[in-house]
C-alpha cells in the first residue's frame, strides 16, 4: 500500500533453506528455526510475515494429516464445534453463478475431496472437541508451532519461542477445481472469500499454514498500522522506502531469486491499493488481522485449498498480560512439545458482523431501529463497545430503540453488544437443537 504517495509498505518475506541431505534420502531435513531477533525485526514493525520453505520434522509413527482427512475430522467433532461451520464466500457469489444453481449441500458432502463438481470456501473451528484437538496437535498436523527459536540461552536446538496459543484451531477449506465446467467464461476462475475486513481480536497475530493448494491474500494496512510504521521509520531514521526485503536463513551463499521475493502492488475495483501475497503449499503467513484489512482469493487449481491457523499471544505483550489477568495469573507460555488445554480462555466464534468503517467517538448513535442493517451484532461479556438504549423523539412524542457506542471504536473494529448471562444460557440449547435438526449450507455447484 502507498505511504505519502511515494513509499511502499510490503509484507516481509523469510525464505527458509534447509541444509541439503548428506545421504541419498529423498526427504529433506527439517528447517532450522528462525532466530528470534530476525523474527522480531521482520514482524514487529509491520505485523505481518510471509515464510516459505518450512520443512516440518518427522514424527515417529505419526499419520500426517492430509486433505482427505478433513471430512472425517469434521464428522468427529461435537455439536459445539460443528455449529461454527461458516461459508466464507457466501456474500460474494450470486444465486445463479454461470448457470449453475446454488444448491443446498451438507458440510460433510462438501468436504469430500473426491467430489470435484462443487465450488466454495468454508471454515470451521476445533476447540471444544478436546480429543480431536489433542490428536491434531500431538501427531497429525505438520506444523503446530511457529518455527522461531527460543530466546533462552540454555534452550535446545529445536526449542521454539515460548508463546501462548488461543483455544481454537481454525480450519479453512476451499474447492475451485480447474476442469471444463469451471473454465467457462460465465464462471470466474478465481473464487473470492469473505469481503475485505479486519478482525475484532486482542491477540498478537495469527499464523496460517497452507496445508494444500494455493491461496491469495489481499492486504491493506489500517490507519493505526500506518501510524505505527511511520513512528518506526522515524525512530530508525530511515530515508529509504520500507521495501520488506526478503530475508534469507541459509547456510549456503547466494540470494533468493527476484521472482520468489516479488510482492505485487495492485488496485481493486474500488480504487483502493492493496498488497497481494500468494501462499503456496507449505507456506506460513503470520498476520495481525486487527491491523490489516484482509480478504482472500482461491485460484482455480487441481487440489483443494486447505489451511489451518492458530492465534498467538507473545510472552511479553500487553495482550498476554491481559489474558494472564483474565485467567487470574495462570497464563503459562508454551514451547515445542507442550500444549495448552485452553480451559480458561473465552471460546472463539466464527460469524460475520458489522464493523466501523472509520473511527467513532463514544456516545455516538450508530443506528436506530429504523436504520438497523439486516445482520446480527456480536455479543461480548467482557469487551462490548456499544449498547441498546431507549431514545425519545420529542417532536413525535414517541420513543425508539438505538445502538449507541460505549467508548471510542477504532476503524475495522466489529460492533459488539454486552451479552447477559441469560442470553448465553438461552442460546446454547437453541444452537444445538438447530444443528441436530438441519446442518446444511449453500454452495455453488
Amino acid at each position: 500500500a502507498e505511504n505519502d504517495g511515494n513509499s511502499l509498505i510490503r509484507v516481509p518475506f523469510l525464505c527458509l533453506h534447509p541444509t541439503p541431505p548428506q545421504d541419498n534420502s529423498s526427504s529433506p531435513p527439517p528447517s532450522k528455526l528462525i532466530p528470534v531477533s530476525e523474527f522480531e525485526k521482520a514482524y514487529g514493525p509491520f505485523q505481518a510475515l510471509h515464510i516459505r520453505g518450512f520443512v516440518p520434522s518427522s514424527k515417529s509413527g505419526a499419520e500426517r494429516f492430509q486433505a482427505s482427512d478433513v471430512q472425517s475430522l469434521f464428522e468427529s467433532l461435537n455439536c459445539e464445534d460443528k455449529v461454527s461451520w461458516c461459508v466464507e464466500n457466501e456474500a460474494n457469489h450470486s444465486q445463479d453463478d454461470g448457470n449453475k444453481k446454488s444448491q443446498t449441500t451438507s458440510p460433510s458432502d462438501f468436504l469430500d475431496v473426491s467430489n470435484t463438481n462443487q465450488r466454495g470456501y468454508c471454515s470451521f473451528l476445533v476447540q471444544h472437541s478436546k480429543m480431536e484437538m489433542n490428536k491434531l496437535l500431538s501427531t497429525h498436523l505438520p506444523m503446530v508451532h511457529l518455527p522461531v527459536a527460543s530466546e533462552s540461552e540454555s534452550a535446545k536446538e529445536d526449542e521454539t519461542m515460548k508463546v501462548r496459543y488461543g483455544q481454537a484451531l481454525w480450519l479453512f477449506f476451499g474447492k475451485n477445481y480447474l476442469n471444463d465446467e469451471t473454465s467457462s467464461d460465465k464462471i470466474p476462475k478465481t473464487l473470492q472469500g469473505r469481503p475485505e475486513h479486519t478482525d475484532s481480536v486482542t491477540h498478537d497475530g495469527t499464523w496460517h499454514y497452507q496445508l494444500s493448494g494455493t491461496k491469495i491474500w489481499r492486504l491493506r494496512p489500517t490507519t493505526e498500522l500506518m501510524q505505527r510504521i511511520n513512528e518506526y521509520k522515524q525512530q530508525q531514521n530511515q530515508e529509504q522506502p520500507l521495501s520488506g526485503t526478503k530475508r534469507k536463513i541459509d547456510d549456503a551463499d547466494g540470494e533468493c531469486n527476484d521472482e520468489e521475493a516479488k510482492i505485487n502492488l495492485n488496485y481493486d475495483e474500488t480504487g483502493e491499493n492493496y498488497i497481494e501475497v500468494e501462499c503456496k503449499q507449505g507456506d506460513i503467513l503470520f498476520l495481525n488481522t486487527r491491523l490489516w484489512w484482509h480478504s482472500t482469493l482461491i485460484p482455480a487449481q487441481d487440489a483443494p485449498c486447505i489451511s489451518y491457523a492458530r492465534d498467538v499471544y507473545f510472552a511479553k505483550s500487553a495482550a498476554a498480560v491481559a489474558i494472564a489477568a483474565e485467567t487470574q495469573g495462570s497464563c503459562n507460555f508454551l514451547e515445542k512439545g507442550e500444549e495448552d488445554d485452553g480451559q480458561q480462555q473465552s471460546s472463539m466464534t466464527n460469524i460475520d458482523g458489522t464493523y466501523a468503517a472509520e473511527d467513532i467517538e463514544a456516545e455516538t448513535i450508530l443506528f436506530t431501529e429504523h436504520t438497523m442493517p439486516e445482520c446480527e451484532l456480536h455479543r461480548s461479556k467482557t469487551n462490548a463497545n456499544c449498547q441498546v438504549v431507549e431514545m425519545e423523539d420529542e417532536e413525535a412524542g414517541e420513543s425508539y430503540m438505538a445502538v449507541v457506542s460505549l467508548r471510542e471504536i477504532k476503524a475495522g473494529e466489529f460492533f459488539s453488544i454486552l451479552e447477559s448471562d441469560e442470553e448465553e444460557e438461552g442460546g446454547s440449547d437453541e444452537e444445538e437443537e438447530e444443528w441436530e435438526e438441519d446442518t446444511y449450507c449453500s454452495f455453488v455447484e
